[in-house]
């Protein structure tokens, strides 16, 4: 029996029709397999394939190395390299201290109980990594000769490294790489690639629905319905994705993604949200509203290449949106 690499699903059984294929996600405690068959036949495999095989799992591990990079065109000039890249263009170059996650996906050995050997994992990628690490990326490696080593080209570089080394029934999944705690960039093997950044904003607000007596306000939202307000330092993480510029090397420009989010964050910073911003004056505003209203502020500045936003109004408290 054949699979292809899964995906997560919703939950239960889900049936999506794409190219007048069905696939079905059969989700096991969160262990998926996907089938592209037939009702019949998915269920004859699922009776007699072994139970090694009806469990695909998930598995990260981390790994960490520091290089030096500079972002430059010859062809350009100074002013428009300065432009596109900002500080990244010194000619002595910058550096980092560079968090890769690689996961990998695949069936459940039956004699193992493992995927993969995480020890073996930790090899293969640390071979890959040894030319990366503590180098000057232009010069030192032979990939970023006619490619500026951004995030972005930097992750998929490693993917074309790190993939075809993996065991027979392993399949890499994802790999998400972090320039800073607060930048990084995802590939997933595909032509496009998401490039991922967070800004923190500060805000006060009082959850407060208009339809509910006081005292079910109260019962409702505790103490986050104090009369006299309370407030966060929300931290929201924007992601955009599309394909890489084979010029700059990313997503978007940086200056760019940093001048539309602005435009918004700016709009609700330090302000009161139930008072000072019109669009809570007539819902409440909660963290799943407020990252809504984020989506719908930023999502047409970002001309179809916003794909997720992530709200954390506390470290216990997250909230995502997509847009649907």
């Amino acid at each position: 029996m054949g699979y292809s690499p899964p995906i997560y699903a919703c939950g239960g059984v889900e049936e999506t029709s794409g190219n007048a294929t069905v696939c079905v996600y059969i989700y096991f405690f969160k262990l998926i397999i996907p089938w592209k068959e037939d009702r019949q036949r998915r269920r004859l495999l699922l009776n007699n394939c072994p139970p090694c095989l009806w469990f695909m799992v998930y598995a990260t591990r981390r790994f960490e190395f520091s290089a030096a990079h500079r972002y430059w065109r010859t062809e350009w000039s100074a002013e428009q390299n300065k432009r596109v890249f900002g500080k990244c263009t010194s000619p002595y170059g910058h550096g980092h201290n560079y968090t890769l996650d690689v996961t990998i996906t695949g069936p459940i050995d039956p004699i193992t109980g493992m995927a993969m050997n995480m020890t073996d994992l930790k090899a293969l990628v640390n071979t890959v990594l040894e030319e990366f690490d503590h180098a000057y990326l232009n010069e030192d490696t032979p990939y970023f000769h006619e490619q500026i080593p951004t995030t972005e080209n930097i992750v998929r570089v490693l993917w074309r490294l790190i993939a075809p080394r993996l065991p027979t029934g392993v399949v890499l999944a994802r790999l998400r790489l972090y320039e800073m705690q607060d930048l990084w960039a995802e590939y997933d093997g595909t032509e496009e690639a998401s490039f991922t950044r967070s800004y923190v904003f500060s805000a006060a607000h009082r959850l407060h629905a208009p339809a509910l007596s006081d005292a079910e306000n109260l019962e409702v939202y505790g103490k986050c319905n104090n009369p006299r307000g309370h407030g966060h330092n929300y931290t929201l993480e924007v992601t955009v994705k599309g394909t890489i510029d084979p010029l700059t090397g990313m997503v978007m420009d940086l200056p760019d993604m940093d001048r539309i989010v602005h435009s918004v964050l700016d709009q609700i910073d330090h302000k009161h949200l139930d008072r000072e911003i019109s669009a809570f004056h007539s819902q409440v505003s909660t963290a799943e509203n407020i990252v809504v209203y984020l989506w719908n502020e930023l999502a047409p500045r970002f001309e179809g290449r916003l794909a997720h936003l992530k709200l954390w109004e506390t470290k216990k408290n997250v909230f995502e949106y997509t847009g649907e």
